[in-house]
């Protein structure tokens, strides 16, 4: 799209205005037929200007001016056709007496608008012409300027909780009447643009009316996710969010910026303000700077904090940060101990991602690398996903897979070694060997690391991040770990001689890892145990997860809008803006 129509389109510099027109209450959209005067007008401020002036065509001499045209007429409330005779016929002609020999009708911009025009008047009756152009735009990189779905896109991707497709040709509006008192003044190339652009809303507030009739609003984001997401905003500064540092100075922060984004953009892009979108953009732009050289966000953590920026700058969906995201990417994959780095598959380490380069592998850190990769555009069959199964694989407590054995550190115990062996519950500790939920010591004295919840779902997330499907037997494996173990309350699987505490360790890390991993698995429900039968015997009752996850976590919110790990403040769960996004990324799931 041209610059002058993505000026057209842009509001910006209105919003202001139009927000304070509107006062405080919250503002509606209109529904029906948009700008309907101002297209009329301009069709025919057109028409007689062209007459006038004995021009060949709508457009002049201009063969893109004159599709852009023809193409906003067929598609505007009028809908015109070739009934309209000698107010489309000539121009029409025009553009069949412009068709080249090889099919197209000039640059690439003016076959992609007369193909939108063909087509719009009698897509039956140019048939041939239209296949043919298409057949030279394919051969010739494609369209630069696709078209009026083109334009229609742009002002969908505008919409806001207060900007909608009224306000977003407020340029184009005023130009028409301004045309109108002087026509002599009409640039024909500025017109077609201002017609597409009126066009366009007109398009997208129709498409709006019917999915304001088709999907229910109840649910899109919850009265406990806005008050959430009113006391992030408050958090932060342009965009960035700060944390106190070393000698009791706050100073800004990658990490934490990204997940303050993160959940920031857990609120539809049409539900939010302008002000909240541009709060948005300036974290990204912040964030983007943050990138150093090699592609990483942090010098500290370089691995998880740059998988957290990816995550946040993937949301935003701007084009500017796809040179970042490759850089991430290939970072990301440096990571991994793989033969690259020295490693052999006999090695436990082997296929993991750690917190940085050399660092000892884990499944937390492994999971969202194995995201931010499919992210940044990497194929599940990619050797990564593969040689990361390996280790996946060691961490899950399922004998027909994890080949895994042998003595290794507690890193709990100074000077104590555990003979590891693997269990068969198929649920996921933290790497192969060790558990942070404790052990359960065999008979023969092996330890088995015990499975516990945050790192099920981790494996289950990382096995369909690598391609698995649900017929998978280790994808069975950890959901039949998960029906077994379904908890809400605590983070489960930990040993009860570990202390109370230690069921609530990184429980909110849990419930987002939680919602991530099953609505990616696609399971809409989980089996769970239900009451005895009248003979005793199990049964089991199909549980809605999303349903109970949102109930609980809107139970456990705060008056002011936050979440805190009140009852283990490990992993910075103490911090209400941490466990908060964590909140808010989880019901984000919860659809």
């Amino acid at each position: 799209m041209n610059s002058l129509l993505r000026g057209v389109l842009a509001l910006s510099a209105l919003t202001p205005i139009l927000l304070s027109a509107q006062g405080d209450t919250a503002p509606v959209r209109k529904t029906g037929t948009i700008y309907k005067d101002e297209v009329d007008t301009l069709i025919r401020v057109v028409r007689e200007t062209a007459a006038r002036d004995g021009l060949p065509a709508l457009g002049g001499e201009s063969v893109a001016a004159t599709a852009k045209v023809l193409s906003a007429m067929a598609h505007c409330h009028r809908f015109y056709d070739l009934n309209a005779g000698p107010a489309v016929r000539p121009s029409l002609q025009f553009l069949i007496k412009n068709r080249k020999a090889d099919g197209s009708f000039g640059d690439q911009a003016a076959t992609a608008w007369t193909i939108d025009a063909l087509n719009g008047f009698d897509a039956d009756g140019y048939r041939d012409e239209v296949a043919q152009a298409r057949k030279w735009l394919a051969a010739n990189g494609g369209g630069a300027e696709p078209g009026l779905q083109s334009a229609v896109a742009a002002v969908i991707e505008q919409v806001r909780a207060d900007v909608f497709p009224e306000h977003l040709a407020a340029g184009a509006k005023k130009q028409v009447w301004a045309w109108y008192d002087a026509p002599q003044r009409l640039d024909r190339g500025v017109a077609a643009d201002a017609l597409v652009a009126l066009v366009a809303c007109q398009i997208a507030n129709r498409q709006l009316d019917k999915q304001g009739a088709q999907e229910p609003k109840a649910g899109v984001f919850s009265p406990a996710q806005q008050k959430a997401f009113d006391w992030l905003l408050t958090q932060q500064k342009d965009g960035v969010f700060s944390v106190m540092g070393r000698g009791g100075k706050s100073a800004p922060d990658a990490g934490f910026t990204a997940f303050g984004l993160l959940g920031l953009q857990t609120k539809p892009k049409a539900l939010r303000s302008a002000a909240e979108q541009a709060t948005i953009e300036k974290g990204i732009t912040w964030l983007l700077a943050q990138q150093q050289e090699d592609g990483s966000f942090d010098k500290a953590l370089p691995n998880y904090v740059t998988c957290a920026a990816v995550a946040a700058l993937v949301r935003s969906d701007n084009p500017a940060c796809k040179p970042a995201l490759q850089k991430a990417q290939k970072l990301i994959l440096g990571f991994q101990n793989i033969e690259s780095s020295g490693y052999e598959r006999k090695d436990a380490d082997y296929g993991s991602i750690g917190y940085g380069n050399s660092q000892r592998g884990d499944l937390s850190n492994l999971h969202f690398s194995l995201e931010t990769l499919r992210d940044t555009g990497l194929p599940a069959d990619h050797e990564a996903f593969q040689k990361a199964l390996v280790f996946l694989q060691r961490t899950q407590n399922l004998k027909a897979t994890n080949d895994f054995s042998g003595k290794v550190k507690d890193p709990d115990r100074e000077g104590q070694v555990l003979d590891s062996t693997s269990g068969d519950d198929g649920g996921s500790s933290y790497y192969p060997g060790n558990s942070a939920a404790g052990y359960l010591v065999q008979p023969d004295g092996k330890s088995v690391p015990r499975s516990y919840g945050s790192m099920t779902y981790a494996l289950l997330k990382s096995y369909t991040l690598a391609g698995l499907s649900g017929d998978d037997v280790r994808v069975q494996g950890a959901v039949k770990w998960i029906q077994n173990n379904w908890d809400l309350a605590t983070n489960p699987g930990s040993d009860p001689a570990l202390g109370e505490k230690v069921k609530y360790q990184g429980l909110f890390y849990y419930y987002m890892v939680l919602a991530q991993a099953l609505d990616l698995a696609g399971l809409q429900n989980v089996k769970v145990p239900g009451k005895p039968n009248e003979k005793g015997e199990a049964t089991t009752t199909e549980l809605d997860w999303r349903k109970a996850l949102r109930s609980h976590l809107e139970g456990m919110q705060k008056e002011d809008g936050t979440w805190v790990n009140s009852k283990n403040g490990r992993w910075y769960e103490n911090m209400p803006m941490l466990c908060t996004c964590y909140a808010l990324i989880a019901l984000e799931r919860c659809r």
